[in-house]
Parts: structure tokens; sequence; C-alpha cells
């Protein structure tokens, strides 16, 4: 990283009246370190200029044919590559360990599976075998996983459902943890796990290394919590999806208290066309990106929200590019590295609705929400991660 006084102190070179040679070799030795990207004061990034290898984006596939598959999208040269990985209906990604773990459902089963692959080549390393549908996973421990797990009634109805804990290890699920109704994402802070119960609007948390559930939290006001992501202020930040006469907001809570610190109310509610990825953190850039992404069932506006998580406040609200040829939103991610925010979408098929059994089309926005580019993704895609390297 360049140091901030780097260009003051090589414009003020010439103009400097040195006649100590002690004091020019001083200006000369700070200017180098300016130019290396060394800071005076102790504080060198040692570990290189971050690069992002590879956008990677999970395409869902289509549930009845159980063919999920990977679009590896490389910003250098943009180019876009379609990868079989052998997988059925895939709901989440997730990073941990320098491993990436795909979660996805079998219908054979009514199960499902969570596989890690390197993040080098993407060649599989295991796979575990989940006894219930799985949405997302978390990593309380660098040898444990948590899963939240779907389970509904004939009428598909959401029902009291689990969390599956994981021994990363020997790839086994040891326990189930009872929470509440349709399990969604999870945050780990303070030795504790939040769990979003969609359908009751709770935060079940969970001791971390005892498995157990500590208590269930009530959320007011909050309708459909779904994903839960931790800042670089250890606050936990809920995304309230919305619906109703009750709006969609995100909450930020203490995680020692378990108390709610803020609420930041955005403009429409929130979900993605296709049900899977609606909300991303980044963690770089400190912001969090939300999206109304189900116009086509109207409850969607088609908007991106972008939240400053150190202000804990409403920063901009972008519009996606209208384009007749398509519809929705699926999935949203943000690379602090190049400053890019992608959102993927669903072809127009017929009667208007979203078309889930062709490919989908991944937008690349600028920061002020314009079109920067644009390529093809696979069948139905539903969550954006980021491969970065050190150089």
């Amino acid at each position: 990283m360049r140091s901030s006084f780097s260009s003051s102190v090589l414009a003020s070179l010439p103009n400097a009246r040195l006649r100590r040679p002690a004091v020019w070799i001083a200006f000369l030795a700070v200017a180098a370190l300016s130019l290396t990207g060394c800071d005076l004061f102790g504080s060198n990034d040692d570990e290189g200029r971050r690069v992002t290898t590879d956008v990677v984006i999970a395409n869902s596939g289509n549930f009845s044919a159980q063919d999920g598959s990977l679009t590896l999208y490389n910003p250098t040269d943009s180019t876009a590559a379609l990868r079989d990985i052998e997988v059925a209906f895939i709901n989440s990604l997730a990073q941990h360990n320098g491993r990436l773990f795909v979660v996805d459902n079998t219908a054979s089963d009514n199960a499902g599976k969570i596989t890690s692959f390197d993040t080098d080549q993407l060649e599989q390393i295991d796979q575990i075998s989940n006894p219930r549908p799985p949405r997302y996973v978390a990593f309380p421990g660098d040898d444990k996983g948590y899963i939240t797990n779907q389970r509904f009634d004939e009428n598909f109805n959401a029902q009291p459902s689990t969390v599956s804990v994981v021994d990363l290890v020997d790839n086994s699920v040891t326990k189930q943890v009872d929470v509440g109704r349709s399990p969604q994402g999870m945050g780990v802070a303070g030795g504790k796990v939040f769990v979003a119960n969609a359908a009751d609007g709770t935060l079940s948390v969970l001791d971390a290394d005892a498995d157990t559930v500590n208590t269930t939290l009530s959320l007011p006001d909050c309708a459909s919590p779904k994903s839960v992501f931790v800042d670089d202020e250890n606050e936990v930040a809920v995304v309230c999806q919305g619906g109703g006469e009750q709006a969609s907001e995100v909450l930020f809570l203490s995680p020692i208290e378990e108390t709610i610190k803020d609420r930041v109310e955005l403009g429409a509610p929130i979900g993605s066309a296709n049900g899977s990825q609606s909300a991303y953190y980044s963690e770089g850039a400190e912001e969090l990106y939300t999206v109304s992404g189900s116009e086509a069932f109207g409850n969607g506006t088609g908007e991106i929200f972008r939240i400053d998580t150190n202000a804990n406040v409403l920063d901009a609200t972008l519009e996606i590019p209208q384009d007749d040829g398509l519809i929705g939103i699926t999935a949203v991610g943000y690379d602090d590295v190049t400053q890019d925010l992608y959102a993927t979408r669903l072809p127009v098929g017929a009667g208007g609705f979203p078309l889930f059994t062709a490919n989908g089309t991944a937008l690349v926005l600028d920061r002020q929400g314009n079109e920067v580019t644009r390529f093809e993704t696979g069948n139905a895609p539903g969550h954006i991660t980021f491969l970065r390297d050190q150089q």
C-alpha cells in the first residue's frame, strides 16, 4: 500500500533548499520508502497487494435436473467460463481456510450436501452429507461448521428446524440443534452464532463451544430476517426483508449485550428473484449491499441499497439498468478491490415472468450503478463470491 504522504514528499524535493548532506540523505530515504509503499511507523503491508483472480457465480440450476454449476469470471481479461462441478441444486457459497464450500439440495432424498473445493484449481476436496435440505453454512471454528436446514409440512409451510453441527476434519454431521422456523443466514461473533429464523422473526443465539441454544431474541418489527453478517465494528447486522405493512430494514446488534443498537430503514422489500442471495457484506469497503429483486412478483423495485456499516446509514440507492430481455435480481456482490458491483439477472419468460431454465446474465456496475460490462452465466445464477490472491 502506498504511503499517504508519497506525493507530497516527492513534490517538495525539487524546491527544497537542502544544504546539509545529512538532511538530503534523510529526504531521499523518505522518498524511497514512500515509493516502495513502506510505512515509516511500522505498518508496512507484508502481505502484498490483493488481486481478485475470479468472480465466482453459483448457478443454482434446474431443481428437477439437479445441475448446479459455477461461472468463473476473470476481471482482468473480462472472460467468463462455465464450470461443471457435479453438484445438485446450489443454494449458497461460502469460503473458509482456503476452501470454497458449495451448499446444495438433493431432490432424491430431500436432503443435501456441502462440497468443498480448493480455491486455486477448484478441485473437489471433501463432501459432507446433510440429513435435511441445507441453506447456508458458517464457521464458528477452524474445524467446525454450522448448517441451517429447512423443514416443511405437506403444504410447504415452514416448520421448526435445526442447525447441523459439522466436524470439518472427518466431514460428518455430529449433532442437530433445534432452532426456529426457516433458519437462514448466520453470523459468528463473541463466541456465539446468531441464526436468523425467517418465519418467526427471531434470532437463535447459539453457544459456539457447547453447540447449544443460549436464548432466542425477539426482533420487534423485523419481518422475515434472512441475511446475517458481522461488521468491522463487531456488530451483528441483520437484514429484515420486510413484508405487508412492515418496512425492510437492517438491524445492528451488540453481540455481548444482545440488544439492538441501530436500525437503518430501506426503501423497498428485500429479496432476490429466485429466493437466493439478497445481501452481500464487503469487509474491505465496510459496506452492506441488499437488493429488491423480485419485481416480477409485485414485491420488488429492482433497486440495490448500499449501507455504510461504519456509520450505520443508508449511503446510496442504485437503480439496476433497464433491459427488456432481463428481469429481477438474483444475487449481488461487491468487489472492493476493483470497486465493481455485480448483480445477476434472469431472462424474461412467458407472461413476463423470470425464466428459471435458461442461462442468466451478470451485470458489472460502477459505484453509481452504471453498467460497465456484462457476461453470460449458467442456469439460474444465485450467489456471488470472490477469490483473491496476494501479489
